[in-house]
This record gives structure tokens, C-alpha cells and sequence, in this order.
């Protein structure tokens, strides 16, 4: 059975976070990224297909005679892309039977996942419905990237993107402030808008580096090996970011690890949102200190 199985919280799109969710794993199938805790205490599981179909059937009758019926749909949970094409096409055929309105499907990917797929099997996909795949690319450095143990190059996420693109998915990106630590800072910030520059996510997801203290990289920082950036440094990340970023995209900084919530189109509010950032670096380190820790104190209760 499928009820049961996710922790308090579950890992979804950020810009597909009021979809109709479909549980189709648990946990990531990589899991080695230093950062992350997602497979931390449980084990990467797939439902069966039986078990996926008929939860899909459950919520058809949860929607009759309602009036709403959701069209947007994302399948959970960390990256199940990683899936076999003809696994997945049965889930896609399944929630369009069910829910003959669907506008789309998504899901988290990794980019060596998308490069698995042939471009038949991504266009497939495409056609049964699966758009707006969401991919941690992270960082545009390849030093960032191996150090955290991402199990991939900047290139292989280039050719993954390029992939999607080609075959007419769209597709959305998440990026982390503060994955260079100190020492790597300004290059992992260039070589990420150098890399985002390059192709064509329709939302870029900004988020900060957060030491979750099941998190390989917890020992690193311990012992000193990665040094994290200050809330300050984070802010001046993200203003170089802005600034070296040229594509028109939805610029999405409003996640809970952010210091300060920004979102709007870019190029065209670029300027209002780095100026928004440099008001707030005009706050003192204690004051930067005490809102971050009010922000972390409210979490559950938001």
C-alpha cells in the first residue's frame, strides 16, 4: 500500500507545488549528494504499479461530484524519471484515463536521468503528457559539482537540458546560493550564470544552502574542509547572480532557505530585484543573524 510511506514533508517541484501529487517513489535513487538528507533514515523504494494505478483510481472517486478536478499532476518523490520509459508511460496513461482534463505531468529529474532516455522514449513521455520536469542542476561549476558528489559534469547537464529542449519539455531548474562554500564562491556563481545562460529553463528555483544535520556534508564542516558563507555572502551571491544573468526566465526566490523572498521576470525586473537584495544588505550582521533565526523558529508552523 501507499498511504503511509512519506515523511512530514515531501520533496515536490517548487513551481509545481499545488498539483495533484502521485506517489510513484520514495527517497532519490542517487542519494549521494554531500547536501542532502532526502534518503537519510529510509530506504529508495517504487511502488508497485498496481498499487500506483489504483491510487490513481482513489482520487477519481475523491474528485466526483466535486467542483474542482485537478488537471496539474506531479509524481513524487525525489527523481522519478529515473524510472523505465514503459513503467512510466503506464502512470501517464493511467492519470489521463482517470483524469481526462490532464494539462500536464510533472516530476523531479536528475540530469543523468533525462540522459537515459533516448529521445524516442522522452518524446513518448511527452506526448502521453509529462512536461515541466524540474532538475537540480545546482551549480555551473564542475569543481562545486564533484566536490558535493553530484555524480555529474556542468556538460552532461548542458546535453540533459539540451535533450528536454529537443524534445519540446519544458523544463524548470533550482540552484543553491553558498554551494562553493568560501573558498569557491565567486567561481560557483560566474560558471552557474555562465551555464544558465545557455539554455532555456522557463523558472530558475533559488535556493540557499541549509546544513541539515543528517547531511553527509555536516562532517566536512565540521572538520573544517567546507566553510558555509554568512547570510551577507548569500545576499551578495544572489546580487552576482542577478546581475551575470541574461536569459528571460522566471526568476523564483522565495523558497524558506532564502534570507530575503524575491520573484519576477528576468531581464526585465532585474534591476528592482537586485536592489531589493542591496537594501537589505544595508542591515547590520545581527540583524541579517536574528531574521534568519526567526524564519528557521516558524517553519513548522507556516
Amino acid at each position: 500500500m501507499i498511504d503511509g510511506f512519506y515523511d512530514k514533508y515531501m520533496y515536490t517541484p517548487m513551481p509545481e507545488m499545488h498539483n495533484e501529487m502521485i506517489p510513484v517513489t520514495v527517497g532519490c535513487s542517487y542519494g549521494k549528494c554531500l547536501y542532502c538528507d532526502l534518503n537519510v533514515g529510509k530506504k529508495f523504494k517504487v511502488f508497485d504499479i498496481s498499487d500506483i494505478k489504483e491510487y490513481i483510481r482513489t482520487r477519481r472517486k475523491f474528485y466526483e461530484n466535486k467542483r474542482f478536478t485537478p488537471k496539474k499532476f506531479t509524481l513524487l518523490e525525489g527523481n522519478a524519471l529515473c524510472l523505465k520509459a514503459d513503467f512510466l508511460e503506464q502512470i501517464l496513461s493511467e492519470i489521463k484515463l482517470n483524469f481526462p482534463d490532464m494539462k500536464y505531468v510533472s516530476t523531479f529529474a536528475r540530469s543523468d536521468d533525462i540522459l537515459r532516455k533516448t529521445d524516442e522514449e522522452l518524446l513518448r513521455l511527452k506526448n502521453l503528457g509529462l512536461d515541466r520536469i524540474c532538475v537540480g542542476i545546482e551549480s555551473g561549476s564542475d569543481w562545486v559539482l564533484q566536490y558535493h558528489q553530484k555524480g555529474v559534469t556542468s556538460r552532461q547537464q548542458y546535453d540533459a537540458l539540451k535533450k528536454l529542449e529537443k524534445a519540446g519539455i519544458q523544463y524548470s531548474v533550482y540552484i543553491m546560493l553558498g554551494l562553493g562554500g568560501e573558498d569557491h564562491s565567486e567561481e560557483h556563481i560566474l560558471k552557474t550564470a555562465e551555464f544558465l545562460n545557455k539554455v532555456h529553463p522557463f523558472e530558475v528555483v533559488v535556493v540557499n544552502l541549509v546544513l541539515f544535520k543528517n547531511a553527509k556534508l555536516v562532517e566536512n564542516v565540521r572538520l573544517k574542509e567546507f566553510k558555509r558563507i554568512s547570510i551577507r555572502r548569500q545576499l551578495e551571491e544572489e546580487i552576482l547572480l542577478l546581475e551575470n544573468l541574461k536569459i528571460r526566465t522566471i526568476y523564483n526566490g522565495t523558497h524558506k532557505t532564502k534570507s530575503v523572498a524575491i520573484t519576477s521576470i528576468t531581464p526585465d525586473k532585474k534591476s528592482q530585484l537586485i536592489e531589493v537584495l542591496k537594501e537589505s544588505l544595508q542591515n547590520s550582521e545581527k540583524m541579517l543573524n536574528k531574521k534568519e533565526r526567526k524564519k528557521w523558529t516558524r517553519w513548522d508552523a507556516e
